[in-house]
């Protein structure tokens, strides 16, 4: 059964069904909410013209036909008042998918937008993406809001369209207001048939097209107004191919590692080549270009160097990619192998680090029966971890592996030195196994850095210091007199190893201190002396 209701605001009738008694509707004219009560529910009353007199009662007339003739007149103005009034959807309130849907639409615009905006800039996911395809792109996210806002808007599906114009319109003078950085392609021209005049593209010319040296242009006109005519001098671009995205990590940790890169400053990546190739360039601080080609080659690969552009094409080498198959593990850990040091020494040369730490702990575990090969190669790659390497575990591993492959080797002793100066410098824990190399091949500075490590932890560096022998005792003395007391008991101890007559005198002093620990020391170390 239909109802025909009355909106309170507006005074527009619709018929709705009977089941939306006492629910509340929205009115599709003002869009009005109100609930459909007996107040709302407008009842047709049969219209009277003057003069006429009906009797609905009458059996003569309605046997003449005369009701039924008004009956009917009057169905038809029912039905056609009734086609013109909206269904009962046109008057119910949006759902909450439909404002779902809205709010998705919108909120995908704006989302797009944002992302297109940083996405054009320089080095930007959309910078290769011409104006063509941008619009393309575009279109297809116009018509997928402009669906989900027409479906959403169910009452206002005119407003919602205006709305969508607007923002079309703002989409679209987006993409032709945003720069395009088109990286141009490398473009091989063919070869010229034998016997025409025709002279090839120089080479610079080919290079700059195939590593889209724009962006060097761009980096230096910057680098141009803070550094002046110095600005080629704070930049350096490495173009390598078929570098993937998980290697250039490896390769910028080994960059920065290598050149001492500030942590101020970052290495920028630019895939080249539909992501097959990558343009790597290091600015905004002095770079010698001659030291990054020398960091670059051997241990990345084979380079081929343009000055003039401060830009190197870098040709990686093949065991980069190579993967520790079984085969390739045995290799590494069977001495017997033909390829066991060969394979070890790539390993060295590996940018990931754990390859390398595996490639050191195997090669300072050699039997001593096996007679080693590549050991200048060896050798210069322990000698370049030690300089760049921080990690503990890793540098007393290369200290074990130095006194195996670095006999009398003066390099190898001068930068085990330095690094011992450097970690004391900065309190860091400085590896047993250096001293030890350093005691071994009689460093020049290993007696006074035994000295100094001794002093501040006797009972850590005691065996150290009695590997030096007789050459220790004048200082041992010098503790034993001094104002100490604990570094004159260490010190008693280590003389009843290394100790000779020239000690007895200072040690005969202590024989009657009240310290029962140290007279025990004492009569331990002038007994041990003449027993000797």
């Amino acid at each position: 059964m239909n109802l025909q209701i009355e909106c309170p605001k507006c005074s527009k009738r619709f018929t709705v069904n009977d089941d939306l008694s006492g629910k509340t509707v929205e009115c599709g004219s003002c869009d009005h909410r109100f609930l459909v009560k007996e107040e709302s529910i407008f009842a047709e009353r049969p219209k009277v013209y003057p003069g006429e007199n009906i009797k609905r009662d009458d059996d003569f007339l309605s046997r003449l036909g005369r009701d039924q003739s008004a009956s009917e007149s009057h169905q038809k103005k029912e039905r056609s008042v009734g086609a013109g009034q909206p269904k009962v959807d046109a008057i119910m309130p949006a759902g909450a998918g439909q404002n779902i849907a809205v709010g998705a639409g919108i909120s995908f615009l704006f989302l797009y937008a944002f992302i297109f905006s940083v996405g054009t800039s320089d080095g930007g996911i959309f910078q290769d993406m011409i104006r063509e395809d941008r619009y393309i792109l575009g279109s297809f996210v116009f018509l997928v809001v402009g669906g989900l806002m027409l479906f959403g808007a169910k009452n206002w599906r005119g407003r919602a369209f205006l709305l969508l114009l607007t923002f079309g319109g703002a989409l679209f003078a987006l993409i032709l207001i945003r720069p395009v950085h088109l990286t141009p392609e490398a473009v091989l021209e063919p070869a010229p048939e034998p016997g025409l005049d025709e002279s090839a593209a120089p080479p610079l010319a080919q290079i700059r097209e195939l590593v889209g040296y724009k962006v060097i242009e761009r980096k230096l006109e910057s680098l141009d107004d803070k550094f002046g005519g110095l600005a080629p001098q704070h930049l350096v671009g490495i173009f390598i191919e078929d570098l993937a995205s998980s290697q250039f990590h490896n390769v910028e940790k080994y960059l920065k590692i290598e050149l001492k890169i500030p942590p101020t400053e970052a290495i920028s990546r630019y895939p080249r080549n539909s992501g097959k190739d990558s343009l790597i360039v290091i600015s905004g601080f002095p770079i010698d270009f001659d030291a990054v080609v020398y960091v670059c080659d051997p241990r990345l690969g084979r380079v081929r160097t343009y000055p003039e552009l401060r830009l190197i094409e870098l040709k990686l080498s093949a065991l980069h990619d190579s993967k520790l198959t079984d085969d390739l593990r045995n290799k590494l850990s069977n001495p017997e192998h033909p390829s066991y040091f060969n394979e070890n020494l790539n390993e060295l040369r590996a940018l990931d680090p754990l390859r390398r730490k595996d490639a050191v702990r195997e090669l300072a575990e050699i039997p001593p029966n096996v007679e080693l090969r590549y050991g200048e190669e060896i050798t210069a790659e322990f000698i370049s971890l030690i300089r760049n390497e921080a990690d503990a575990q890793l540098l007393s591993d290369l200290g074990r592996a130095l006194l195996i492959w670095a006999k009398d080797n003066p390099t190898a002793v001068d930068v085990v030195s330095e690094k011992v100066e450097q970690m004391m410098r900065t309190n860091s824990d400085v590896p047993g196994s250096f001293i030890d190399f350093l005691v071994k091949e009689n460093g020049e500075k290993a007696p006074l850095l035994i000295d100094t490590l001794w002093s501040k932890k006797p009972e850590v560096w005691k065996d150290q210091y009695i590997a030096l022998g007789v050459s220790a005792e004048k200082r041992m003395i010098f503790h034993l007199d001094g104002p100490s007391i604990r570094l004159t008991k260490a010190a008693a101890s280590i003389l009843a190893s290394i100790g000779t007559e020239r000690a007895l005198q200072s040690l005969s002093k202590y024989q009657s201190s009240s310290d029962s620990e140290l007279k025990v020391l004492v009569e331990r170390a002038i007994a041990a002396i003449k027993d000797r």
